[in-house]
């Protein structure tokens, strides 16, 4: 059997097993017969990948960002770290491997800054593109801050995922095609309702005119166009993403403040957003170490201890 064709049997062998534990695998799809069809055409007598082949794939496609090519390399890792799972001895990129990226450091908003920003979502006004843009945006981004949600989470909300009586939200396919229920707090369930008033029979619960659902690129362009119209001494460039941390970190201050348990109360936050991994939400104790210092409710040595163990089998 030629390499290519062993690869691409062991590469279908492990779609199947990603589809069932439900990990997306659109970018696998993308990139992973990419990198066999160009080892079989240039390395048609190898049996294994090598170091060199992941080189020459690599600068063969050249790409621009670097975040770009250390998430492909992050692909290749896991499909070549799946072939030595079932006893291949194929090459394997380390960790150190290519161009090294630095972990985004979460833009944590003050409170003039949640202030000023949520005043400018509040006095947004209607464009030919989306005339109920004044109504959708104080909403939506209320629902990611209050709610903690992915900013691709509320625009892929149809309408009856958002139960209006109860506060229920229903969020389906979200990140590693897990769905959850979530609350939303009573003042936001208000406005929820005084919303759905205003914008009529749609599917989606945040529309466009033509029936479709938003994009993220639009949310994106909505929080850029705000920030930029919110007078504020900008410290740097945060992202809608940015409300997801702030609303982590500002539950986390709250139990230090309050004398509560944090240990005991971070599995809840977990499941609340979501998280697949409980170092994905010890992250953000890491962004708290000041005021952490002044809490007695902190095991640290259990607390390092999980947080590192987990961040070792994290998944690329």
């Amino acid at each position: 059997m030629s390499l290519k064709d062993r690869l691409l049997q062991d590469y279908y062998l492990m779609l199947k097993y990603r589809k069932a534990a439900g990990y997306s695998t659109g970018s696998d799809e993308i990139y992973i017969p990419s990198f066999i069809n160009f080892c079989g055409e240039k390395y048609p007598d190898a049996e294994l990948i090598t170091k060199e082949m992941v080189d020459a794939w690599l600068a063969f496609y050249s790409f621009r960002k670097a975040g770009t090519q250390m998430n492909v390399i992050g692909i290749i890792r896991h499909f070549t770290n799946f072939l030595n799972s079932i006893g291949k001895d194929d090459y394997v990129p380390d960790e150190d491997y290519g161009i090294h990226r630095e972990r985004y450091v979460p833009y944590i908003f003050n409170d003039n800054e949640m202030r000023c920003l949520f005043n400018t979502f509040d006095a947004a006004t209607a464009t030919v593109g989306c005339p109920q843009r004044a109504i959708i945006l104080p909403v939506l981004f209320r629902m990611m801050y209050c709610c903690g949600m992915r900013p691709g989470e509320p625009i892929r909300l149809r309408r009856e995922d958002v139960n209006l009586t109860t506060g229920d939200i229903y969020i389906r396919q979200s990140k590693r095609n897990k769905d959850r229920h979530i609350i939303m707090a009573e003042d936001l369930r208000l406005l929820c309702i005084q919303y759905d008033g205003l914008a009529g029979p749609r599917d989606w619960f945040f529309q466009r005119s033509d029936g479709s659902p938003f994009s993220s690129s639009w949310t994106l362009a909505q929080f850029h166009s705000c920030w930029k119209r919110s007078s504020l001494l900008k410290r740097g460039n945060p992202r809608p993403y940015d409300l997801r941390h702030c609303f982590a970190t500002r539950n986390i201050m709250n139990w230090i403040d309050n004398g509560r348990d944090v240990m005991t109360l971070l599995p809840y936050l977990s499941t609340y957003m979501g998280h697949t991994k409980f170092s994905h939400t010890l992250y953000y104790v890491h962004l708290l170490p000041d005021r952490l210092l002044k809490s007695a409710n902190i095991d640290w040595e259990r607390f390092d201890i999980i947080y590192r163990e987990d961040l070792k089998y994290e998944e690329s």
